[in-house]
């Protein structure tokens, strides 16, 4: 296929809903992104809660994270979340205990 469908919302609810919707109709590849996901944190949370939905139920070929803080840190936040879902190798992890 040379198309991939991208259905984008800064609610991750509404978000997710959508692309519930349009995978039970097509079979095209869906590119999934929180459109205006916000400053650092809160763009992490939005597209953290969305992309953990979608992904383990196993809707979603490829993401796109966007915050209002520098590319690279779009891109480390996007690694963090398919490593967490276990859909990207960890290359180590660092489990901290009070």
């Amino acid at each position: 296929r040379d198309i991939k469908i991208s259905v984008k919302h800064n609610d991750p609810v509404v978000m997710v809903n959508a692309y519930r919707q349009l995978a039970a109709q097509c079979d095209y590849p869906l590119h999934l992104g929180v459109t205006e996901a916000g400053p650092a944190f809160q763009g992490t949370i939005k597209s953290a809660v969305a992309f953990g939905a979608l992904l383990s139920e196993g809707i979603g070929d490829t993401i796109r994270v966007s915050l209002s803080a520098p590319p690279a840190e779009e891109v480390k936040v996007g690694i963090q979340i398919l490593e967490s879902l276990n859909l990207r190798q960890r290359r180590l992890e660092i489990v901290s205990c009070p």
